[in-house]
């Protein structure tokens, strides 16, 4: 298994913010489209598989705390992806 990949938004405080980690993190194309639709693709026929990710969200202030219902649903892709294709293993660790 590929060593694991570790997506924290801790620091995030927009959508857009937060796909940028996810495509740094990921090694996603410059084409990525930043969306729920395209986070689904990108795990299910981009990354190399198998992987460990795990996702951290420790909000250090109110403005990133804000961020928590879309953080929610873009782990909720991950663990589709994972219960899906089972080549994705996901650790959270959210607060």
């Amino acid at each position: 298994m590929k060593d694991r990949i570790i997506i924290d938004f801790s620091d995030c405080l927009y959508p857009d913010s937060l796909h940028n980690e996810i495509k740094d993190k990921l090694e996603l194309p410059d084409w990525y489209g930043k969306n729920l639709d395209a986070l689904w693709d990108s795990l299910t026929g981009i990354i190399e598989t198998p992987v460990e990710i795990k996702i951290i969200f420790k909000p250090k202030t109110k403005a990133a705390k804000k961020a928590k219902p879309y953080i929610s649903q873009i782990v909720s892709v991950f663990k589709d992806a994972e219960k899906e294709y089972g080549e994705i293993k996901l650790l959270i660790d959210m607060d």
